[in-house]
Parts: structure tokens; C-alpha cells; sequence
């Protein structure tokens, strides 16, 4: 957590948009967390109980078409209310949503935004936070009882420390992982999918010798390669957490590796980033040709079985479904960067807590409208276990967000490496968006042998205090924290 993330890794995360027009006027008769004293939507709609009418609104394929239809037809049968849905393609449902938001006729559950915190600042959504102490009528317990451990944390805005928020709801788990090809592993002898990075290595270069792209990638964005590259930095850096962890959450925030820039604690001598530039160069002989300036052709390459691995999001066993590619993939978790390869791995791979990001949220129309309990109530039903959570992984092949629904098979793997492990991250080179850019430029310069290690390094710790006295400034919530 294409997406975690919200490129994470979001960048690559199928998003599904649902969308609850204009409802009935008058009260639905659903609790909320300003009226506690109304009792929990029965699963059976209530004889007093006026049906909300809304609409669904989606930005999926007709693939997925059938799963929403289903998900709708059964929250109307259990709530009395009445869903219908209406599609908007995925390439304009930012902008038609931004339209609606900006005319005031947005829909009561909104989602197709990656902009859910400057949606909750101009005050267009709700917080969701408060509704999750509600028992939801779909479980009979606490709505927030429902979900997996950490999920609902790893979701919540805690930009102000003292006033989380929760913008919206998740609905998948999501990891980025190795997608390997089986039939080229089988010809080139290689039994099990690679662990960690030393055998990483090894395989990729079985591929090659055996004529097959050992790894496809693109760089010319920075989360594809970034996703490799922030799980290896978590390794980097894990050594010197107690020195950097100063409010003890067992995780580097951005404040804090700020912290540490301005204090020289991390500067361009540091020898985890060397360690990072060598880890790349080792890699690149394996990459697609053009990777630094390739897109979504790094997916297609290993959907027609040109290349031997992949990295891809959670979400892809059900691009493959949808799309009907040849290839025949497996999944694991990504390797690790262990000792054997660098003086900073691990024996053992980190198992690092779930993670997801916000997908659906209620609007302010949902409450100008009274119909904010029923907008909820339809996420309550969304995420239960025996309601549209059971239809998304069934249906779709995504990991759940609850507890109590059969994770797809093909997807086992991956939620056997989940554990308690926090990532430690690296937030030093995105401390603007300047800097970031900055970043991944230099990056394909030295991918592509342009400039040195020394080069990089140096470009790195030019400006690096000015940009950590910048993220100070543009955070003053960092400060109000303490």
C-alpha cells in the first residue's frame, strides 16, 4: 500500500467509482454520529423507513460490470433502499467528479479521486472516522471490528496528529509484488520463484543467457522502479531507526527524516544511498531496452511472455482475468535485500504491516441531503463480509479488507508475508516536489550511464538542507504536533 499508496502506488490501482446521487429529502432513518440515539439500520428495511433512491456510479470495465450489479442488488434487497448504477470511464472520472464538487451536485458516495484530502479541506466529504465506533447492520458489532488489523490505521490522514481523519473507506488490501513467468522459470530450471536479492539476480541472469528479458520495468515515472526502490530503502535504513525514530512509532515520518537532514545525521555521504546506487547498477543489465523512458509497455512485455519477472501491484491477477492474458504467471512477495548481498540485508524478510488507501467516500451533498446514513450504510454493506467484500474477491481476485472472506488463491502468498513490521521508508529526496523530480531525473541520467555515483550523490546533497527547511515550512503542523 499503487498504490499503500496513494501512488501508491495509487498511481497503478484500479479504482472503482461509486457514486450516490441525489436521495430522498426526507430522513432515512439510519443512525450517524451526531444522532447516537437512533438505533442501528436493521439488515430488513424498517416499516417507517422512506427508500433512499442514489445511484452507482463506477469507472470499471464492462468485466466488472456483473460485480457491481450484484453488490448493488444486494444492499437494496438488504437495506429497502434503491441503488441503480451509471458508468463513467475511468479517464474522466477525476475531472467529472472535481465538475460536480465545484457545481454542488456531487453524488452522495463519491470515489475516482486520488485528491480525497483537498476534497475533506474544502469541505466537499465527511469524516468517516466517527462511523466506524457504529455498528454496522451487515456484522451486528462495531463497523470498525471488521476490518484487518492496521488496515483502517494504515488508511487514516494523520497529518494533524491530534485530529485524524479518515477520508474515505478502503476496499483491498494493497501490496506491490513479483509476478514471475512459469513457463520460463520451468525452461530455464528454476523451481521456486527468488527470495531475495542475491537470487534475484541469479535468475534474471538464467533469463537472459536463456534469450528472455529478465525484468520489466519503466522508470520514466517514479513508481514503478520506486516501488522496488522504496522496499529495498526500508532495509537501508533499518539499522539506524532508533537514531532516527525520535517519537518512538517505530518508523521514520517525513518530520523526522527532515530532522535528520538539517542535524547532518543524513547527508550525501551516507553510505545507504551509495549502497542503493550500487544495488541499481547491478540491475540495470537486466531491464528492458528503453526502460527509462518506457510506460505501461513494461506490462505488456511480460503479459506476452517476453520477459521472466515483473513487479506489479495486488490488483493484477485481476487485470489478467479481465484482459485474458496468455501468460502464465505466479506471484510472490518481492525479494528482499539480504546479507549476502549487501552488508545492510537481512537473514530473514521483513513482514510488513497491510496497508491501503481511502476508495470510497461520503459527501456533503449525502448530508444536505439526509441521506448520510444511508451513504454510510451502503459502505458498511460494501465491506461486509458477506456482502460486497465476499463479491470483490470472488468476483475481481482483490484481497479483502475484512476479516472472515477466502482470500483469492492465486493471491495466498502474498498475505502469508503480511506481519507487524513497519517500513521505515525514505522521504529525504521528496521533500518538495522539485526535489523529487530531481531525483528521478538524476536517476535515469545514472541508469543510463550519463553521470557517476559521485555525480548523483553530489546533485543530491546540493540543495538537500534547502529542501528540508522548505517541507519544514509548508508543514506547520509538524511543529504543532510536538
Amino acid at each position: 500500500m499503487k498504490k499503500f499508496s496513494t501512488v501508491w502506488l495509487m498511481s497503478a490501482l484500479i479504482v472503482t467509482t461509486l457514486s450516490a446521487c441525489s436521495g430522498n429529502s426526507g430522513s432515512n432513518g439510519n443512525p450517524t454520529p451526531s444522532d447516537t440515539s437512533a438505533s442501528p439500520a436493521s439488515s430488513a428495511p424498517a416499516e417507517s423507513k422512506s427508500p433512499v433512491a442514489f445511484t452507482v456510479v463506477h469507472n470499471q470495465g464492462e468485466y466488472a460490470w456483473p460485480s457491481y450489479e450484484k453488490i448493488v442488488a444486494g444492499y437494496n434487497e438488504k437495506s429497502g433502499n434503491n441503488a441503480t448504477l451509471k458508468y463513467i470511464p475511468a479517464q474522466e472520472s477525476e475531472s467529472w467528479l472535481q465538475a460536480q464538487f465545484i457545481a454542488r451536485s456531487e453524488p452522495e458516495v463519491v470515489s475516482g479521486t486520488s485528491k480525497f484530502a483537498d476534497a475533506f479541506k474544502n469541505g466537499w466529504i465527511v469524516d468517516l472516522l466517527p462511523y466506524l465506533e457504529e455498528v454496522s447492520p451487515y456484522t451486528n458489532k462495531p463497523w470498525k471490528e471488521s476490518f484487518l488489523p492496521g488496515l483502517i490505521e494504515s488508511a487514516t490522514d494523520k497529518t494533524d496528529a491530534n485530529n485524524p481523519r479518515l477520508f474515505g473507506i478502503p476496499t483491498q488490501v494493497v501490496t506491490v509484488n513479483l509476478y514471475y513467468n512459469k513457463d520460463i522459470f520451468d525452461e530455464i530450471g528454476v523451481m521456486q520463484p527468488p527470495a531475495t536479492i542475491s537470487e534475484f539476480l541469479e535468475v534474471a541472469q538464467k533469463a537472459k543467457d536463456a534469450g528472455y528479458i529478465p525484468f520489466s520495468i519503466q522508470n520514466s515515472m517514479d513508481w514503478n522502479l520506486g516501488w522496488l526502490a522504496s522496499d529495498v530503502f526500508g532495509y537501508l535504513w533499518k539499522s539506524r531507526l532508533a537514531e532516527l525514530d525520535t517519537n518512538g512509532s517505530g518508523k521514520v515520518e517525513p518530520k523526522e527524516w527532515a530532522e535528520a537532514v538539517l542535524a547532518d545525521k543524513v547527508t550525501k555521504d551516507s553510505p545507504e544511498l551509495r549502497e542503493y546506487l550500487r544495488l541499481m547498477n547491478d540491475l540495470k543489465p537486466f531491464f528492458n531496452e528503453g526502460f527509462n523512458s518506457a510506460s505501461w509497455e513494461f506490462e505488456g512485455i511480460f503479459n506476452d511472455g517476453k520477459s521472466a519477472m515483473v513487479l506489479n501491484g495486488s490488483w493484477y491477477p485481476n487485470q489478467h482475468q479481465q484482459g485474458g492474458y496468455p501468460v502464465n504467471y505466479g506471484v510472490a512477495p518481492m525479494p528482499y535485500l539480504d546479507t549476502a548481498y549487501s552488508e545492510f540485508g537481512q537473514d530473514v524478510r521483513y513482514k510488513y504491516k497491510i496497508g491501503s488507501t481511502p476508495s470510497f467516500a461520503v459527501s456533503r451533498n449525502a448530508k444536505d441531503n439526509k441521506a448520510e446514513g444511508a451513504s454510510v450504510e451502503f459502505l458498511q454493506y460494501l465491506t461486509a463480509p458477506d456482502g460486497g467484500a465476499k463479491v470483490l474477491a470472488e468476483d475481481l481476485n482483490l484481497i479483502p479488507v475484512v476479516s472472515g472472506v477466502e482470500v483469492p488463491e492465486i493471491l495466498k502468498p502474498i498475505v502469508e508475508s503480511f506481519g507487524n513490521d513497519e517500513n521505515m521508508g525514505f522521504h529525504a529526496h521528496e521533500f518538495t516536489p522539485e526535489q523529487k523530480d530531481r531525483w528521478l531525473k538524476k536517476q535515469q541520467e545514472f541508469l543510463a550511464g550519463k553521470v557517476t555515483a559521485d555525480e548523483f550523490l553530489k546533485d543530491f546533497g546540493k540543495d538537500l538542507k534547502k529542501f528540508a527547511e522548505e517541507a519544514v515550512k509548508n508543514h506547520p503542523e509538524w511543529n504543532a504536533a510536538q
